[in-house]
């Protein structure tokens, strides 16, 4: 079964002095935090993923998968569109990928969907992203998280 999510997505641009040779044409990701690991309904989570690319057009999608450890919970995998942005050479920027847990009615993320059955789930978060010239980065992980029912 597949969620369509949708992606909220904060992208800060840092410019940096390092040697060009540091920046790779297949773009970089690092899982840099997650702001818990232990959610509750109405909670919103939020990944932080640093990124460069040497041609700074990491402008196409990323996907996000979650993989369940609890039997009966589901998993899902997303792609979504990176919002467009001045391309700039040896570009370093931060992704924020956003969700809120169950229901929330002020959150402006997305809602990702509890476990039927009414139960905790205990997943973990795999991310990669792929550029305007077809170049798909690394994954990154995150640690484990629970979400309580």
């Amino acid at each position: 079964m597949r969620t369509k999510l949708g992606l909220v997505l904060a992208i800060s641009l840092v410019f940096s002095a390092c040697s060009k040779d540091s920046y790779n044409t297949k773009p970089s990701l690092t899982f840099t935090s997650v702001n818990n690991t232990a959610f509750t309904n109405g909670g919103e989570m939020i990944f932080s993923i640093t990124f460069t690319d040497k041609e700074g057009d990491l402008q196409d999608s990323v996907w996000i998968q979650k993989i369940t450890k609890t039997q009966g919970c589901i998993n899902f995998s997303d792609r979504s569109k990176i919002p467009a942005f001045t391309a700039t050479p040896n570009l370093k920027g931060v992704l924020e990928i956003g969700y809120s847990v169950g229901t929330s009615l002020n959150s402006l993320y997305p809602i990702l969907p509890g476990c039927p059955g009414n139960k905790n789930d205990t997943c973990y978060f795999k991310f990669w992203a792929r550029d305007l010239g077809k170049n798909v980065s690394d994954t990154v992980v995150s640690p484990e998280i629970i979400i309580y029912k």
